[in-house]
Formats: structure tokens, sequence, C-alpha cells
């Protein structure tokens, strides 16, 4: 019996590095070779269609577009070194990832108009209010 447990916790935990490393590499790896349209993985979009999504919602200028698209970028890039570093413990990495949004997110708000500012955070509450799991008694009338 102790035998059993001890091949089925050794099993559960290479199934779930197996799954953290499909999960954490495969995003990467997909997205080389096939060019910047199909995003990376996990609901991310491309650079590209970020910034189409941000034109059509906020009705950038093409200086603004060109703008966008070099923060996205650098993000980007920036965003696969830290999941490259092997250094960085998964908690850290989370960390220095959730800051450079950040960076990059005041740095997109440099760029709009204080009219574009005000859609965006319209945006970024509707994401937040569909990203929110359901609470209380809504989901259960009486």
């Amino acid at each position: 019996m102790k035998k059993f447990r001890s091949v089925m916790l050794l099993s559960t935990f290479l199934f779930a590095l197996g799954a953290f490393a499909f999960q954490s590499g495969s995003g990467q790896e997909a997205n080389q070779g096939h060019g910047q349209g199909q995003g990376q993985g996990r609901g991310m979009p491309s650079v590209e269609d970020h910034v189409k999504l941000l034109t059509e919602k906020l009705d950038l200028t093409a200086d603004q577009q060109a703008k966008a698209k070099t923060i996205l970028e650098d993000q980007r890039q920036q965003m696969d070194a830290i999941r490259k570093d092997d250094s960085l413990s998964r908690e850290d990495k989370m960390s220095k990832m959730r800051a450079l949004r950040q960076a990059s997110q005041a740095k997109l708000r440099e760029i709009l108009t204080d009219d574009q500012k005000k859609k965006l955070d319209q945006l970024e509450q509707e994401m937040r209010d569909r990203n929110r799991p359901k609470q209380g008694g809504d989901s259960n009338p009486k």
C-alpha cells in the first residue's frame, strides 16, 4: 500500500510538472516561425492583434498605432526573457511580469488622449468584471 501511494504521488507530480512545462513553454514555441498573427497561447493576442484591438476600441491614430506597437513588442521581448530565465522562481517570474505589464500600460496611457484614456478605463473595467467569478445570489434566484 505504501509503495502504491508513492507511485501515485510520483505520477501525479510528474503529470503536474509536464502540464506546467507544456503550459509555460508551448505558448512561446507555438508562435515561433508561424508569423505574428497567431498570438502566444493562453489567450494572449499577438502584438498586431493587440494594436488592432486598441485601434478599434480607442480610435488610435497611425502615429499612436506605431508607438503602441513598439511598446507592446518591447513588452513581449521582455516577457519572453523573463519566462526563459530559469534562475527565477515561478513567483518571481509572475511578479516581474506583473510589474512589466503595469509599466507597459503606463507607457501606453502616455500616448493616449484624455478621451481615449477614459475609454481604456471602461474597457479595463469590463474585462475585470468579465473575469471576476460570479458571487452571491444572482445565480440562484428565489
